[in-house]
């Protein structure tokens, strides 16, 4: 009689779809733990441990607008710096962005930071901690092992755009051809006033003037020449997706993780060794398609495209948004998540927990294509609390 109940039972389960299936709670406590923001000693990155050497860029999802955000980017960047190789952190901000933040890097000048992070629309006062932290922790490594920033997103700030091209300047008087437009990007940034449809002219002009008279450029550019050419060219578009955002949204995304995705392919050769940590909007950050876009994302690009350097190695620990709840459905085991979600947060309270989806036995097998952990992270610490 006790057998047939139980096969009767266990029929019932595997009928079930697995999103109405119960949680498997053994496996929550032994693949979820609390993490610390500061201790180097910790179980949730002890999870991580024999994870990480298959992969090579390595990707955090993160909320916009908390403070909360650049705490955990440094202590996954520290830990990523000191377990997985990671020496590059990519940034969603251009060329410009992340040359000067190099700058900085090297030089420790407050005044350029401060500079830097004065368009920065996304919690600049926290932005700036971070990067004081990177230079604090680079001073003590060798200059192979230091932390590099590299942006590969669109140019957002062309007074940033302005301020890096007058920065690489060359000693040399430029050819004649070319002259008047060096001698306005001079102009512009010398200027007291800083006049955006001015700036905006000029590097439409200078893109004009770079086609017709391109070996000028390289001759006058020499080597920075690349460089000085992906800036102009992501400037421009950093002009087109703005007018794009607000009337052909699909449109203006994907070509901005198309570009972001092309610019990484165009950086990395040049690179020093190592691997790669990025902290990005979550949804630049499923492997799988995206839970909200029809077109794929810069991790779904970077982990399937055959020309992909990082091909298949690609690890995302995303973020439980509670926001987006309805948008788990599409992953097959949103009822799943949500029970796990209210196991966890009874069991850890006020506290950041990263779980694993990717365990054995894992309960979480479509969700796990999409990103291999998840964080958890209580209400009050994801308050909006940073402009």
């Amino acid at each position: 009689m006790h057998l047939r109940l139980f096969a009767v039972g266990l029929a019932y389960l595997l009928w079930l779809p697995v999103s109405a299936q119960p949680v498997d709670t053994s496996y929550l406590f032994q693949h979820a733990k609390p993490l610390s923001l500061s201790q180097q000693e910790d179980p949730a990155f002890a999870m991580l441990d024999t994870v990480v050497p298959a992969y090579r860029f390595f990707f955090t999802a993160e909320q916009h607008w908390r403070s909360i955000n650049t705490q955990i980017q440094f202590r996954f960047l520290r830990y990523l710096h000191q377990n997985a190789g990671v020496r590059h952190l990519i940034v969603e901000g251009g060329f410009s962005y992340g040359f000067l933040l190099n700058e900085y890097l090297r030089s420790g000048d407050e005044r350029l930071l401060q500079k830097i992070m004065k368009d920065v629309p996304i919690c600049p006062d926290d932005q700036m901690e971070l990067y004081r932290n990177i230079y604090d922790y680079n001073q003590h490594l060798d200059p192979a092992d230091k932390i590099q920033v590299t942006g590969i997103d669109l140019e957002h700030s062309p007074e940033l755009s302005l301020h890096t091209l007058y920065k690489m300047l060359p000693d040399e008087t430029p050819p004649r051809k070319i002259q008047k437009h060096i001698d306005r990007l001079r102009e512009l940034h010398e200027s007291p006033y800083f006049d955006p449809k001015e700036v905006k002219s000029f590097f439409r002009k200078l893109a004009t003037d770079m086609e017709k008279n391109s070996q000028h450029y390289v001759k006058y550019w020499e080597e920075d020449f690349p460089l000085f050419s992906m800036i102009v060219e992501n400037t421009l578009q950093g002009f087109q997706f703005t007018w794009l955002r607000s009337s052909l949204f699909q449109s203006s995304w994907q070509e901005r993780e198309a570009r972001m995705y092309r610019n990484f392919l165009i950086v990395e050769p040049d690179l020093k060794p190592g691997n790669y940590y990025a902290q990005f909007g979550a949804l630049h950050t499923d492997i799988a398609r995206s839970q909200i876009w029809d077109f794929p994302s810069l991790a779904n690009r970077l982990n399937f495209l055959p020309n992909s350097p990082v091909n298949g190695e690609v690890l995302t620990i995303s973020r439980y948004v509670r926001q987006m709840t309805n948008n788990y459905e599409r992953l097959g085991e949103s009822e799943l998540l949500h029970t796990a979600v209210a196991s966890l947060e009874e069991r850890f309270e006020d506290s950041i927990v990263l779980l694993s989806l990717i365990g054995n036995n894992s309960p979480f097998r479509e969700m796990s294509r999409t990103f291999q952990f998840m964080m958890l992270i209580d209400e009050d610490l994801e308050q909006v609390s940073c402009e």
